[in-house]
Formats: structure tokens, C-alpha cells, sequence
């Protein structure tokens, strides 16, 4: 399911701020214990899948 609230994040293949959806939300915990949202997002030009952090408040609807 993809998620509709949009957050802007950095496209690394084209190294531009973009304005995207991410297609997947995984929580994780980091090695200190805390939770931390990584999105899963598709490059608009490249179409290439890439990563990025995520607000902790941020809600996939």
C-alpha cells in the first residue's frame, strides 16, 4: 500500500530536494535502542528505489 502524505526528502541519484510519497514505511530500532522511520521512495526521473530517513512523527495513511 502506498502512502499519500508527502514529505520532502533528497533524491540521491539526482541530488535534488523532492517533494514524494514513499511507497513503504519501515520502522527500526538504531544501536543505541531508538525507533527511527525509513521511507522507501521511487526516483521521479530515474525511477530508481532509494532510502531516506523519515520525521518519527510521520503517519502513512
Amino acid at each position: 500500500m502506498v502512502c499519500r502524505n508527502e514529505v520532502r526528502v533528497k533524491d540521491p541519484t539526482s541530488h535534488t530536494v523532492i517533494t514524494i510519497a514513499p511507497n513503504k514505511v519501515y520502522v527500526v530500532k538504531n544501536h543505541r535502542g531508538k525507533e527511527i522511520k525509513i521511507g522507501l521512495f521511487i526516483s521521479p526521473r530515474t525511477s530508481k528505489h532509494f532510502r531516506a530517513l523519515l520525521p518519527y512523527t510521520y503517519s502513512c495513511e
